[in-house]
């Protein structure tokens, strides 16, 4: 028996990596026969350069960036000969902030445009950028500042980074722009397919998670969407409404707009390079898993893309999620679905302690043999 354990990140609490290991770990602890391969995936957000090496390798460079807040951290991309992989979120995600720091206003994507450069430095020609798990929602003007892109009031003084100084924005200077990246291929991948602005873009559906009040949502809109509307006014395009656009709080419109960078879905980009279609076709179970799952899920999430994979191939699909939304019918997606919460576990204490509850509900609670 063939056992492909290929889970997702478990946002704020344990790696793909790491979620591979203590899933095999404890399958082999039932039964040392069973064949198991680890394949951790990403789509887009943490985890992707993560994911990324443990299938095809690189090394890891560490560069000195600003973070959401301005402040100097190590942030780490991955180097594979002329390819540079950044993970957006080592220099803008969420995971970087205590839950009192979030704040969809001042959260800036800067730390993302010094990473792009110092991959340009250091002889990259392409570029891959992972743009989930960020805690920003200033469609990418952080990195476009940092890329040498001026942002001008109408007394010619360059607006601050808290994202309400977009009303004040008046002209858009793209001279000092650094020239290299006129031959640098950029790829966008994206973990989620909305637009920038509007009732399923940026703001809207993922504000809140970066710490907005639900009556800040609209006009956190309106401030994307006059960015917009200045930005395709001084560049004669409009790219808002691509899908993904407004994946990390519109860094991948941002990068589209004004680099011409392409868009692409985070999770069939990591796939491919993991040879994940492969691994599933030889598997007789699948085991997939996240931190989390609900209504966002379903936007492009890996645990849901593993498992369309599974059905297209006809191998049996197995979820363990930190938790999930009961609203949804997970059963349509997957032969069974376990959580770390239940009734004497909640959220806090699963993410404390996700390893050993990962390990004891493999180990007491999933029976192989009745899901192949």
């Amino acid at each position: 028996m063939n056992i492909l354990i290929a889970p997702n990140y478990y946002k704020g609490s344990l790696s793909a990596l790491k979620a591979s290991d203590k899933i095999c770990d404890a399958i082999k602890s039932k039964n040392q026969s069973i064949s198991v391969t680890k394949c951790p995936l990403a789509d887009g957000g943490d985890g992707t350069i993560e994911s990324i090496y443990s299938a095809t390798g690189g090394e890891f460079i560490i560069t000195r960036v600003k973070d959401p807040l301005l402040r100097e951290i190590n942030a780490v991309w991955l180097k594979q000969g002329n390819t540079a992989i950044i993970e957006a979120a080592k220099a803008n995600g969420s995971s970087l902030l205590k839950q009192d720091e979030l704040n969809p206003h001042k959260a800036t994507s800067y730390g993302v445009g010094e990473l792009i450069l110092d991959s340009i430095k250091k002889g990259c020609k392409k570029i891959i950028i992972g743009v989930g798990g960020s805690a920003t929602n200033d469609a990418g003007y952080g990195a476009l500042r940092a890329l040498g892109v001026r942002f001008l009031k109408k007394d010619n003084t360059e607006i601050n980074f808290d994202i309400s100084s977009f009303l004040e924005l008046s002209e858009i200077d793209t001279t000092n722009i650094n020239p290299a990246l006129k031959k640098i291929e950029i790829i966008v991948a994206a973990d989620v397919t909305n637009p920038l602005t509007g009732s399923n873009g940026a703001s809207m559906i993922f504000a809140r998670q970066k710490g907005a009040k639900e009556s800040e949502l609209e006009h956190l809109d309106t401030l994307l969407s006059y960015f917009a509307d200045i930005s395709s006014e001084y560049l004669h395009k409009d790219n808002r409404n691509l899908s993904g656009a407004g994946a990390a709080g519109g860094l991948a419109y941002g990068l589209s707009e004004y680099l011409g960078s392409k868009i692409v879905g985070g999770f069939n980009l990591i796939s491919k390079l993991c040879g994940l279609d492969d691994k599933i076709k030889v598997a007789d179970l699948v085991i997939t898993g996240e931190g989390r799952l609900d209504e966002q899920s379903l936007l492009g999430k890996a645990p849901i893309k593993v498992a369309e994979l599974c059905q297209k191939y006809n191998k049996p699909c197995v979820v363990i999620a930190g938790s999930k939304d009961s609203k949804v019918d997970w059963n349509k997606y997957f032969k069974a679905v376990f959580t770390l919460t239940d009734k004497k576990i909640d959220t806090e204490y699963a993410m404390k302690y996700t390893e050993n509850l990962l390990v004891i509900l493999v180990k007491e609670k999933l029976n192989i043999n009745e899901l192949v």
